[in-house]
């Protein structure tokens, strides 16, 4: 499997880093080049992409699709492909307004009209946009997970994809390519988490401002009640808008 990367580091990207050398601890980050792959016995278990039926670029939901990290958009916006993004990252909200740091929703890669991904080729089964392909897709279908007793992160197929496989100690480069790809997807995770759940309006001055919702609708932000009700033991007041931090 070809190590195929077309994305670019322009602007936005470099921001990104910066933003994240300043924010996100280095120390928390795996490092891809000492997760080990976790394989049955000696297999390599390897996805037979070219003779899938259940391609995960395929989608039959309209709901579904392309989920894209703070990165896959700075690639994308770099890569001159910024109106291949759809949608916000938006948050959820807890019973009395408060705005949450975890995602309600995140912006997409954009569809087909048959809902496919962008990307897709029905004609060969394959992906036209390989070279700047998400974050997701470059590791699918590998995966980190921990083990319970030392929480020692490895990297293991997943069991539940539905891709047709090829096994043999001659995938072992491109499983260890793909593992290599789940573990920065799984740092790329994390960035997310720390800089979206405590720093949205530091990306909003990077640059990110069009992928995020107003500050009213960030990580702590409070809706006040509407006017009428009354909270215990304080007076009732008309709504507001708060923006803390």
């Amino acid at each position: 499997m070809a190590d195929l990367d077309t994305r670019v580091q322009g602007e936005l990207t470099t921001r990104l880093d910066a933003l994240s050398e300043q924010f996100v601890d280095r120390d928390d980050f795996l490092d891809p080049d000492k997760v080990k792959v976790r394989n049955k016995g000696d297999k390599w278990i390897m996805p037979d992409c070219p003779n899938c039926t259940e391609r995960c670029c395929v989608h039959d939901d309209p709901e579904s699709g392309i989920l894209l990290s703070l990165r896959d958009v700075a690639n994308l916006v770099d890569s001159g492909l910024e109106h291949l993004i759809v949608g916000k990252y938006t948050f959820k909200r807890n019973k009395r307004g408060k705005v949450l740091d975890d995602f309600d929703e995140m912006p997409k890669l954009a569809k087909q009209p048959d809902g496919n991904c962008h990307f897709y080729d029905p004609a060969t089964g394959r992906c036209e946009g390989y070279g700047v392909r998400p974050t997701i897709c470059r590791r699918y279908p590998y995966e980190v997970e921990y083990r319970k007793k030392n929480g020692k992160p490895f990297v293991k197929f997943i069991g539940w994809a539905k891709c047709p496989t090829m096994e043999g100690p001659q995938f072992a480069d491109s499983i260890k390519q793909m593992a290599r790809d789940a573990v920065n997807d799984e740092n790329v995770s994390y960035e997310d988490i720390i800089l979206l759940g405590e720093h949205v309006e530091a990306l909003r001055q990077a640059g990110f401002d069009r992928f995020l919702p107003p500050p009213e609708e960030c990580p702590g932000a409070v809706v006040a009640p509407p006017a009428g009700k009354f909270s215990k033991g304080k007076k009732n007041r008309p709504a507001e808008v708060v923006a803390e931090g």
